[in-house]
């Protein structure tokens, strides 16, 4: 299974899911996540300047098609925060978002694989709650 960690220098895990500048992949087999690709975050609204950060209206936003298609081959996202439509686009894609408070990717990545992370409610970033 293939997961993917959002990740602003392929190393630590970023803090929001859209502004980030890149995701790590990694392959899962068994209780181990071996390191694959660093994909670079080109095709989010915020990655593209094309989002603020704060929507004028709580019904104003941007599609989240791009980075779903980005990670079309990956059954999970783990970061540090995403709002809840983005949780339930991913669900709605077969991807299962996790929030992981871990620094390094490689660690959370570890944690996903050894069933030590909790899967996100779809409340981990208050600016799109």
């Amino acid at each position: 299974m293939r997961i993917a960690v959002a990740s602003d220098d392929g190393v630590n895990i970023a803090a929001h899911t859209g502004r980030c500048r890149g995701f790590v992949v990694f392959d899962v087999s068994g209780p181990a996540a071996i390191r694959g690709e660093y994909r670079p975050n080109t095709f989010t609204a915020h990655a593209q300047g094309a989002c603020t950060g704060a929507h004028a209206t709580p019904h104003e936003h941007h599609s989240h098609g791009p980075l779903l298609e980005a990670l079309h081959d990956c059954r999970v996202l783990i970061t540090r925060g995403l709002g809840p439509r983005l949780v339930a686009d991913l669900a709605a894609q077969g991807i299962d978002a996790y929030v992981c408070t871990a620094e390094r990717a490689d660690d959370a990545a570890q944690q996903y694989a050894q069933g030590r992370l909790p899967r996100a409610a779809g409340t981990g970033c208050c600016r799109h709650c």
